[in-house]
């Protein structure tokens, strides 16, 4: 409560919260393989989500951004922190899918949002894509002419880098 206001600290500790909670129900013996033995998967479109939203941890990074000493009102970045929440994950997902699909991994949101899409995994990345740019663009437009635009573009281009030169995300490769 010293760097953000009572709302966004409330939720930066929430988020860190929903984290510890979502690492535990991905060790939990039978959840990593709930949705392949769903009858009918797509039934639980949301189930990749839900995990995926718990385990990024996401909404305090986005209302990182926004620190009390910036005075920046609650009300201006607010309409944007669910794009910007799914932007985060996203992102993250994207720029994760070379390194995972080197190692074999399967276990992650695009495998497992294809299982219930029914779609292959190289539409549903497509998909993110697409979903991700947009929560961008609309982010952008929110933000466009106020104070918390600064601080929103610093933090694209930073996320950004920072995936593109950490080694251990592999593309350099590509």
């Amino acid at each position: 409560y010293r760097f953000w206001d009572t709302v966004p600290a409330n939720s930066i500790t929430l988020a860190a919260m929903d984290f510890m909670n979502a690492s535990l129900i991905e060790q939990m013996s039978g959840i990593r393989d709930a949705l392949m033995k769903l009858a009918e998967p797509e039934a639980a479109r949301a189930w990749p989500y839900y995990l995926r939203c718990k385990v990024g941890a996401s909404p305090a990074f986005a209302f990182m951004l926004f620190p009390k000493d910036m005075k920046i009102d609650i009300s201006v970045y607010l309409p944007a922190m669910s794009d910007i929440i799914l932007f985060t994950d996203l992102a993250n997902d994207i720029l994760s899918f070379h390194k995972e699909s080197l190692a074999g991994e399967t276990n992650n949101y695009i495998h497992n949002r294809a299982r219930v899409a029914q779609k292959s995994v190289l539409e549903t990345l497509q998909d993110v894509v697409d979903e991700t740019l947009a929560a961008c663009a609309r982010i952008t437009k929110v933000l466009q002419s106020t104070d918390a635009a600064i601080p929103w573009k610093r933090y694209v281009n930073g996320y950004l880098a920072f995936h593109v030169t950490e080694k251990r995300y592999r593309l350099s490769e590509l």
